[in-house]
């Protein structure tokens, strides 16, 4: 049975979890929690879990030691997953120290948590494995064009270093994999809108009907050689 260590103050993570597994045959998991985040070096070796889930404090000097125990002490090949009110610099920083890792902004339901540890806990094909963690979000997003008016609702549910997956319930003009879009977002506080090119990867129609896209960013030269083809 693969075990999932849970880093946190508070059984909520567990109970939640355990709620979820009951009613889908645990999927060969066992869920334990510690607040104790001083496991001697050894034990990541002879007894790693399967998946460690990390409650970051609100405090940033625990995110300090948290930080630094996990680049001392912890594989890059332990798969991690952080509960996070929102992803700071030194977060994505370190993520890219480390193999598989999944961000979920807290807090998160019991059915989206249990879904991205059954993820996180899959045994991929060489080479197949994630490559940039991904941040679990409800980011709303409008979908623009150079070559259509107007702007398509959507919302941005997870975000890496390379890419998006973006889901759309009415579709204000034509989107297949190849064309190149600009998805524009509120981010933060602040109120300022940044725009991010992108291509589209794949889509989906869901059940539900809605569409959903996977798209990759990409620089301004590609955008430009595009729009020179299609002048």
């Amino acid at each position: 049975m693969k075990k999932v260590l849970i880093i946190s103050t508070s059984f909520d993570e567990q109970k939640k979890l355990e709620e979820v597994a009951f009613h889908h045959d645990r999927d060969g998991l066992s869920f334990e929690t510690t607040a104790s985040f001083g496991q001697d070096p050894s034990y990541w070796i002879s007894q790693p879990p399967a998946l460690v889930i990390i409650q970051l404090p609100g405090d940033d000097i625990l995110h300090t030691y948290y930080f630094a125990k996990l680049r001392s002490s912890v594989p890059t090949t332990q798969p991690l997953l952080f509960l996070c009110s929102e992803v700071t610099v030194p977060l994505m920083q370190l993520s890219q120290s480390f193999n598989r890792v999944r961000m979920m902004k807290a807090p998160v339901d019991g059915f989206a948590l249990y879904r991205a540890v059954v993820d996180n806990t899959k045994e991929y094909e060489p080479g197949k494995q994630q490559v940039h963690p991904r941040y679990l979000t409800d980011q709303k997003v409008d979908i623009l064009s150079d070559f259509h008016q107007g702007k398509i609702a959507g919302v941005m549910k997870n975000l890496s270093l390379t890419g998006a997956y973006i889901e759309a319930a009415q579709l204000a003009f034509p989107i297949e994999p190849e064309n190149f879009i600009k998805v524009s977002a509120l981010i933060g506080n602040s109120h300022r809108s940044f725009v991010f090119d992108a291509k589209v990867v794949w889509k989906k129609k869901q059940d539900d009907g809605v569409m959903g896209f996977g798209v990759m960013f990409v620089n301004r030269d590609d955008v430009y050689e595009n729009l020179m083809k299609n002048i």
